[in-house]
């Protein structure tokens, strides 16, 4: 049985179907329909509005002589009658969807129904749900509505729950995680704390200190000299062009990932990012399979990094139209990316790791390269010229540390226990010089997990020990957490 609209999560937990907010069908379907009326606007007023228009305030004598106006002026009565029944059979389709558009939970799982004509039913298991992000686009968020995007394990075992008030999205998502306890009262609301707030000036900086952007001025630079030298005007379109595009480039980024900032709630790392629509996500540790220190190398003299991750499970995965929050954090200074991999990865907490992997950000390779490390030998600048001198892979108690790039500076750190495979390749450039290559699999994500150029016969013996050392590690009764380390 459907009970009323869901106005507190309190009320879910009993396996009876609540529905949405009733904006819902207006802000999933509303701008199909806007569209549809434009459209037909756009032809009213081009065929029969303009013309009665200049006609009343005497612009000119006589309308146009066309079969449309004829008809028109013979059929007022039906257009206003059609326009009518239009705006009714949109109001009773709006209101039949919301009315069908479901949801319910109990102790074990969480359901949405929805679908007039293509009826559609999705479930998740509470106990396999990893985490739930809150998104608010722009006019949702105006209107203090929510949709929470509910992430379970699987492939594509997800799905969003659209619209909500935000406080109700806020308390539901928090009871999804959290459960109930024994006596039937929800667990206390726990306090998060700011971990790092990026300055709107500083990702504009990193924005404008960029490889595209030098790239930008370099090809400007070209085009301008080329309209001095040839005369013509018309080349000086293509430089305002190049710079509107930029511009607009700027301004996209500023709005999608500006105001970013990240908290530590529980033990789990909440990213916000967003200036009108906003998102929120909330990772757990289980969740992070690798994250990946990376520097452009206009960035080195700022001394700032980025932070990417690989997570188990894509945020969006139901709809596609969530924003992924692979990007931890878009630019930071060491200090700040350091907090947030021993936050996101327990096991870089102890002193040693923590010093070898500032080590590795900031010092020549002979200063840090430890007993477990896998080198380029010289022999490798034929093949990786630029980055020969860089590249290595180190063991160390529990993680993967992965050096590569010049131009780009990259540093994975990838837990042991969430390697699930490794292999090693010789490709016919590598036989040649007698070199290998070294993989790490894990999910998919935008960091990769390789190094090249490596000594065959090292990277054998390197690749033996990884095995080992991830067979020990998954084979060990207890892993560390987060929790367990703040407590």
């Amino acid at each position: 049985m459907v009970r009323h609209t869901l106005l507190a999560a309190a009320e879910v937990g009993t396996g009876q179907w609540y529905r949405l907010h009733p904006l819902t069908p207006v802000l999933q379907g509303g701008v199909v329909v806007a569209a549809l009326v434009t459209a037909a606007l756009a032809s009213l007023w081009e065929a029969i509005i303009l013309p009665a228009v200049l006609v009343f305030f005497g612009v000119e004598d006589t309308v146009p002589n066309s079969r449309l106006w004829g008809l028109v002026q013979q059929s007022l009565g039906l257009i206003a009658l059609a326009a009518l029944a239009f705006v009714v059979i949109i109001v009773l389709v709006f209101w039949l969807q919301w009315r069908v558009h479901v949801v319910r939970m109990d102790g074990d799982v969480i359901e949405v129904k929805k679908g007039l004509v293509a009826k559609s039913s999705r479930r998740a298991r509470l106990d396999r749900v990893n985490t739930i992000g809150v998104r608010r686009p722009l006019i949702p968020r105006l209107l203090g509505l929510a949709k929470l995007d509910i992430q379970a394990a699987g492939n594509d075992a997800s799905l969003v729950l659209a619209y909500l008030p935000i406080r109700v999205a806020q308390d539901l998502r928090r009871l999804i995680l959290e459960g109930f306890d024994e006596e039937g009262e929800e667990h206390a609301e726990e306090v998060s704390h700011r971990e790092v707030e990026v300055p709107l000036v500083r990702y504009l900086a990193s924005l404008l200190v960029s490889v595209e952007t030098l790239f930008l001025l370099v090809v400007l630079s070209s085009v301008i000299i080329t309209a001095v030298v040839v005369g013509e005007t018309a080349v000086w379109l293509g430089v305002v062009f190049a710079l509107s595009v930029y511009l607009i480039y700027l301004i996209e980024r500023m709005i999608r990932s500006g105001n970013f900032a990240v908290d530590s709630l529980s033990g789990d790392l909440r990213v916000s990012v967003g200036l009108l629509s906003t998102s929120v996500e909330t990772i757990p540790p289980q969740r992070i399979h690798t994250l990946e220190l990376s520097q452009p190398w206009p960035w080195k003299l700022l001394g700032w990094w980025r932070l990417n991750a690989n997570l188990a499970s894509q945020p969006g995965a139901a709809t596609n139209k969530a924003p992924e929050h692979t990007v931890i954090l878009p630019v930071a200074t060491i200090d700040e990316v350091l907090r947030i991999v021993q936050l996101g990865i327990p096991w870089t907490t102890d002193s040693a790791t923590t010093e070898l992997l500032q080590g590795m950000l900031l010092k020549p390779r002979s200063q840090w390269a430890p007993l477990h490390a896998l080198l380029c030998p010289p022999r490798a600048r034929w093949r990786i010229p630029f980055s020969a001198h860089v590249n290595a892979a180190v063991l160390q108690s529990g993680i993967v540390l992965m050096r590569r790039g010049v131009w780009v500076a990259r540093i994975s750190v990838t837990p042991l226990t969430r390697v699930q495979s490794s292999s090693l390749s010789i490709g016919p450039w590598h036989r040649a010089l007698g070199l290998a290559q070294v993989d790490l699999h894990s999910v998919s994500g935008p960091v990769s997990l390789s190094v090249v150029g490596m000594d065959d016969a090292e990277a054998r013996g390197w690749w033996g020990l990884l095995n080992e050392a991830t067979q020990k590690a998954i084979d060990s009764p207890g892993t560390p957490s987060l929790r367990e380390v703040a407590s």
